[in-house]
C-alpha cells in the first residue's frame, strides 16, 4: 500500500516502526492515488511511504492533518469529476472543518478522534447488497473498538448506524453507493469515532449524548493508530465477505449488537426534527430487525424501514414520548 500525507510530523505514528516519509511531487504519483490526492490533498507536493513500486501501486492511504472539508463528501463527487478512486482507498483526517453526519448535521472533527473514509469498487446486485452495505461500517467499527479495548468497550448499534455505550454515543457510520443498472459498482464508507474527545454536537432528541471511548477506557488514549489499523483490516475483511456469496454473517452480527431489540422505541418520519410538532408514526417494543434493516414492532403488522428512532424509557406509555438519555 502507498501511504501519502501532507504533514509528516503528525502522521509519522501511523507508519511501521523505523519507517520514514519521503518528499514527492503529486504529479509523479500513479493515476489513481494522484487523482485521489488531488481531491483530498493540500497542494502539488506530498510525502509518501514507501517508494513507488510495481507491487500494488494503486491502493493508497491518504492521511491529512487538517481537512478543509468532509472527505466523505469530497469523494462522493469523484465520479462526477470523472475520477475513479483506487479500490480500497482509505482517507483519514486528524482534524477538519465542515464535516457532516446523517441528514447533513454538522459536527466537529476533533483531534485525537478517528475520521475515516474508505472507497471500494464493487460489482454486486443492489437489491441483495444495499442493506448489508449500510450494516457493514457499523459492524466493522463496533468490532474494531471491542478488539483494541480487549473487550472493555463493546458498543451496541442504535438503529441504523450509531454506536452507543452506557456513557453515550461514541461513533457513527455512513454509507454511499453508486448504482448502475441493478448493480452497486462502488461503495463509500464514512466512520467517525470519538476516541479521545467528546465533540460539541447539536442536541438531538433522536440521539443519546455524545461520549468518548477514553472516558470509558482510559487505556485507549493515544491509540488512534491502532484503531485505524484495526478498522482498515475489518473493512477489508467485511468487503471481501460481501464479494463472495454466502461468505458473510454480517446480518447476524449486526442483529446481535442491536440496542433496539426488546426496547421501547418511537419512530418519526425521516424529515421530522421536532418531536413536539408531530406525533410518532409508530411506537412500541422492537421484536426484531430484519435483514433489509426494517424494524418489527410488537402488535404492528407492517415493519418500518425509513424513519427516525428514539429510545424510550421502559415505563413510557402510548401517549408519552420522552427520549432516553444514555
Amino acid at each position: 500500500m502507498l501511504w501519502l500525507t501532507d504533514h509528516p510530523d503528525t502522521t509519522a505514528v501511523f507508519l511501521p516502526a523505523g519507517a520514514r516519509w519521503s518528499r514527492a511531487r503529486a504529479a509523479d504519483l500513479p493515476a489513481g492515488p494522484g487523482g485521489a490526492w488531488g481531491l483530498l490533498g493540500a497542494g502539488a507536493e506530498c510525502w509518501r511511504y514507501p517508494e513507488l513500486s510495481p507491487r500494488d501501486p494503486e491502493r493508497c492511504a491518504i492521511l491529512i492533518d487538517d481537512a478543509p472539508a468532509s472527505q466523505f463528501e469530497i469523494l462522493q463527487t469523484a465520479p462526477r469529476a470523472g475520477l475513479d478512486p483506487p479500490d480500497g482507498l482509505v482517507a483519514l483526517a486528524l482534524t477538519g472543518s465542515r464535516f457532516r453526519g446523517q441528514r447533513q448535521r454538522g459536527w466537529t472533527a476533533a483531534r485525537g478522534n478517528l475520521h475515516l473514509v474508505a472507497h471500494y469498487r464493487l460489482d454486486l446486485p443492489a437489491a441483495a447488497t444495499e442493506a448489508a452495505a449500510i450494516m457493514l461500517p457499523a459492524v466493522a467499527a463496533a468490532e474494531s473498538i471491542e478488539r483494541i479495548s480487549e473487550g472493555r468497550c463493546a458498543p451496541a448499534i442504535k438503529w441504523v448506524n450509531d454506536l452507543i455505550l452506557p456513557a453515550g454515543k461514541v461513533a457513527g457510520a455512513l454509507t454511499s453507493t453508486q448504482i448502475e443498472g441493478e448493480r452497486i459498482v462502488r461503495a463509500l464508507f464514512g466512520i467517525g469515532i470519538n476516541l479521545e474527545q467528546v465533540p460539541p454536537v447539536a442536541e438531538s432528541a433522536f440521539a443519546p449524548r455524545a461520549a468518548a471511548l477514553a472516558q470509558v477506557d482510559p487505556a485507549l488514549r493515544g491509540q488512534l493508530p491502532g484503531l485505524f489499523a484495526a478498522l482498515m483490516a475489518a473493512l477489508d475483511h467485511e468487503v471481501e465477505g460481501l464479494r463472495r456469496p454466502g461468505a458473510t454473517d454480517l446480518y447476524a452480527r449486526y442483529r446481535a449488537r442491536s440496542a433496539c431489540i426488546g426496547r421501547e422505541v418511537a419512530l418519526w418520519p425521516c424529515a421530522c426534527d421536532d418531536l413536539a410538532r408531530a406525533p410518532p408514526l409508530a411506537q412500541g417494543r422492537v421484536r426484531d430487525v430484519l435483514p433489509d434493516l426494517s424494524l418489527v414492532l410488537e402488535g404492528r403488522a407492517e415493519s418500518v424501514r425509513n424513519a427516525r428512532l428514539a429510545l424510550l424509557p421502559p415505563s413510557c406509555g402510548p401517549s408519552e414520548t420522552p427520549v432516553l438519555r444514555l
